[in-house]
């Protein structure tokens, strides 16, 4: 019994130096701590920095420091798709949280022009956001000993931090894509560890942990809000609005760490300049701590600073000096750089380090923080008296699902919004009172509004990494106006999201359903009944019905649902009819006639039966798995379609008879061989339905699997050969060539069944690759081409512009007994260019129809 009692006291004594130590290194300066808080090592076995910490020890250990210290709470916002908490660390003083709602009811005052700005007494308010990107792993393991140095640290300096602020850690905005590059590194490591950049600890396989489980990059969600995790954290982002957020990343190994400013050329023209300037004066504070641990760091030089789609730029949107912190990653535990060995626990302490200094700076500089959140909304006022539009009408009568879906958006980001007073035409656009909205211009929130409704400012540079055109408005493929006149009524305004229901109008039928395919919903409902068994059929005509409430117009592509022909009763098909109208808001027409008013009747050959989609995509290394994400959640939160994911490398192993539509997003398909490539080709040419997005649209030309053409330009090297050009220009000169993300219009064939439900022949697009195609020689194949001037938005050089222009965004090529349905672009671009993903969901529903006899024939006259 001595020698077991001897051997834990021994450990005891190992366990103390190792955690004094983690403590120095840490937090050299950092004084005394309170003995009764653990530390992360303490909680959880190990010291940081040798272990990835899970997602759920995360939270167990900051639910254990809120147990022991009434300066810590900790609070739940949400959840992810794999279950995992969101949640929120509040951290202040106890007197502040006892007076919590009023300290919040009076900052948030920070974003009425009308109100006073806020005194000295008040608190500033600190948001520190941690792996939005899953695998920058160092800084959620930053978050955990960010959390302990202010609960636990007994300096002065400390405890006047949470007297005079309010500090939020989210410690991982992205808990699922966390988890899974914590188990992948937890999984390689290797005792002693390898530095070896090519070890596999050091090189995550496909999809990688940056994004979360539907594959997408929330670092790129913040505006168009389409994942729970972004929902949830906007939701509290609008209780608070911080004067300071931080949102820390990681970046190659290779490089040092990198905080704002950023470049002026990359700063929005549309942010006051001040707002900027605060990260100066943010910056003195992060670079004396790095300072004094002799870290490298770099700033000005790199980064987008402009769109409201990045955590370190929303804030800004709303009065916030918010920053991007980036450290070069080990991406592992230890890993061999162009500078030395970078370790694991350097790069949390770096973090860790310009945390603490944010909450430093941020207490010290917050009068000039309340000033600038004050003077920014003021500042909004003006900026939008001299805008040229003076409002914008939303909405669309014949989509009230997607007019729904936008309104639903204005209001997550607290856009006044009201109702029509009347009807109004704008453009040639019919707007009808109660499904259709007016947002005034002249609102505190005015530079939110103009990302949401305007083309983008002009830019001041060439050089972006990422998208120069983030418009939500041309995205969503509802009708909206300018409305360019002070002379505007406003009518009640919205604060809550109108209820819609689905119901069928008119009694239950003795004959047929009809549903007009107009409304972006009326693709839930049909594979709702598909999915029910039901035999659906798709008019390729429009025609008058004659329906149980009136005479009414049904376009292309709208749906017949017979009653003779099912399998059921007519009561059972009533019954499931009012199921999928509920389910879906939509409403279906009864009609007890098949002899139409005008156009086809109810029994013509021009109205076809609809298979039920078997769809399968690709996945796997090479393929683009934000692309792959992109399909996979439309599919799954939209259709309710359960789509196979088929990784690349087994299609060998694959049966591809499973399925009548195979995706193919963006990616390398070399791996394919011949051998998969004559796979596909056989699989379409029996019939199935290939639809491709830019390199796979390439990859099927190059590989013949059509016949079609894509544009190659034998100008551009004979204009630049020879030319002599600075090493220094490189960058800036080859970046230029790229097209980032700009908005085109063109020309779309209403009549296509890949365009179904579309009124206006006018279509935008966003343009986010170098594909381009040149317009199909059967006449009937080109469904939608930019038109001669297509160019709306975003930096595109004028020289891709020209090629842009007269090219096809979308052919459909025809393949033995198949089809490849081929688009330029990414129709579901970050999930929220609703107006292209619907032609998506047409390829899917209505691709075979672009095959047959019919066609044939249209092409022999």
């Amino acid at each position: 019994m001595k020698t077991i009692r001897n051997i834990i006291a021994a450990l005891f004594i190992l366990f103390a130096i190792s955690a004094q130590a983690q403590t120095s290194y840490y937090f050299p300066d950092g004084g005394s701590f309170d003995p009764s808080i653990p530390t992360p090592e303490q909680f959880l076995g190990y010291p940081i920095g040798s272990h990835y910490t899970r997602h759920d020890q995360i939270v167990a250990y900051l639910k254990e420091l809120a147990r022991l210290s009434d300066k810590i709470h900790i609070q739940q916002i949400g959840k992810t798709f794999e279950e995992r908490p969101q949640v929120i660390a509040t951290i202040t003083s106890p007197e502040n949280y006892k007076n919590l709602e009023q300290i919040r009811q009076e900052h948030i005052t920070s974003v009425d022009p009308s109100k006073p700005v806020l005194g000295s007494n008040s608190p500033v308010v600190v948001l520190l956001g941690y792996s939005v990107h899953g695998a920058e792993t160092s800084s959620g393991e930053a978050s955990l000993l960010t959390a302990y140095y202010l609960v636990a640290n007994k300096k002065e300096e400390t405890t006047n931090w949470l007297k005079e602020g309010v500090i939020f850690i989210d410690p991982a905005l992205n808990p699922d894509g966390r988890d899974r590059a914590a188990n992948w590194h937890n999984g390689y490591k290797s005792f002693p560890s390898v530095a070896d950049p090519s070890d596999k600890e050091h090189n995550e396989e496909w999809p990688g942990g940056r994004v979360n489980h539907y594959l997408t990059d929330l670092n790129r969600d913040w505006l168009s809000a389409s994942q729970p995790e972004t929902k949830n954290r906007i939701a509290f982002f609008h209780q608070w609005y911080p004067n300071v957020q931080i949102d820390f990343h990681e970046m190659g190994t290779n490089s040092t760490y990198y905080f704002e400013p950023s470049p002026e050329k990359n700063q929005s023209p549309i942010i006051p300049k001040t707002t900027y300037d605060l990260n100066v004066v943010l910056a003195k504070y992060h670079a004396q701590a790095l300072d004094k641990i002799g870290s490298l760091y770099f700033t000005k030089e790199a980064f987008d600073n402009l769109s409201p789609i990045y955590g370190s730029t929303y804030p800004k949107f709303y009065g916030a000096a918010a920053a991007t912190f980036e450290q070069g990653s080990s991406r592992g535990l230890l890993q061999e750089s162009e500078t030395g060995l970078v370790k694991f626990s350097f790069t949390v302490r770096n973090h860790l380090t310009t945390g603490i200094a944010t909450v430093r700076g941020a207490v010290a500089e917050k009068e000039k923080l309340f000033k600038l959140q004050k003077a920014f909304f003021q500042s909004a006022l003006d900026q939008a008296k001299t805008n040229t539009a003076k409002a914008y009408v939303f909405g669309d009568s014949k989509d009230i699902s997607l007019t729904q879906d936008l309104l639903d958006l204005a209001l997550r980001h607290h856009i006044k919004v009201y109702n029509l007073s009347s009807d109004i035409t704008i453009e040639g656009k019919h707007f009808e009172k109660g499904k259709a909205y007016i947002v005034p211009a002249s609102q505190p929130n005015f530079r939110i509004v103009h990302s949401v409704f305007e083309e983008t400012a002009p830019l001041k540079d060439s050089t972006y990494y990422d998208n120069t055109s983030w418009s939500i408005a041309h995205a969503y493929g509802i009708q909206f106006a300018k409305v360019i006149t002070s002379s505007f009524s406003l009518g009640d305004q919205i604060n809550t999201l109108p209820e819609t229901k689905g119901e069928v109008d008119g009694k239950a039928s003795n004959y047929a359903y009809l549903l007009d395919w107009s409304d972006y919903n009326a693709s839930t409902a049909l594979y709702h009944l598909l999915e029910k068994g039901i035999i659906v059929k798709a008019t390729q005509k429009i025609f008058t019905a004659n329906t149980s409430t009136g005479i009414k117009d049904f376009g292309y592509g709208s749906l017949v649902i017979p009653i003779a022909i099912q399998t059921i009763s007519g009561d059972s098909l009533y019954k499931i009819i009012k199921e999928t109208a509920k389910l879906a808001k939509v409403n279906f027409t009864s009609t007890n006639t098949g002899f139409n008013v005008h156009g086809v009747d109810l029994g013509s050959n021009s109205i076809k039966g609809i298979k039920k989609p078997k769809v399968a995509i690709f996945t796997g290394n090479g393929i683009s798995a934000s692309e792959a994400g992109q399909v996979w959640f439309l599919l799954n939160d939209h259709l309710n379609l359960p789509v196979t994911k088929l990784d690349i490398n087994g299609l060998a192993r694959a049966s591809l008879d499973d399925y009548n539509t195979i995706i193919l997003t963006s990616g390398n398909f070399n791996s394919l061989g011949k051998e998969g490539t004559a796979k596909i080709k056989n699989w379409v040419s029996t019939g199935g339905v290939l639809i491709t997005f830019r390199t796979a649209t390439e990859w099927a030309i190059k590989e013949e699997l059509v016949k079609e053409k894509l544009y190659v330009d034998s100008t551009s090297e004979k204009k630049s050969g020879g030319q002599r050009l600075d090493f220094e220009l490189k960058d800036e000169t080859e970046t230029a060539k790229r097209i980032n993300g700009g908005i085109f219009l063109a020309d779309i064939d209403i009549t296509n069944p890949i365009a179904f439900g579309l009124h206006n022949r006018k279509i935008y697009f966003t343009k986010t690759g170098t594909t381009i195609l040149q317009p199909s020689k059967d006449r009937y194949a080109t469904i939608a081409k930019y038109l001669p001037s297509s160019y709306i938005s975003g930096y595109v050089s004028k020289q891709n512009i020209t090629k842009i222009n007269n090219s096809a965004s979308i052919l459909a090529s025809p393949s033995g007994r198949g089809v490849v349905i081929l688009f330029a672009e990414d129709p579901t671009y970050r999930h929220y260019w609703h107006g292209t993903d619907r032609l998506l969901i047409n390829s899917i529903f209505f691709g075979n129809q672009l095959t047959g006899s019919g066609r044939q024939q249209a092409e022999e006259e």
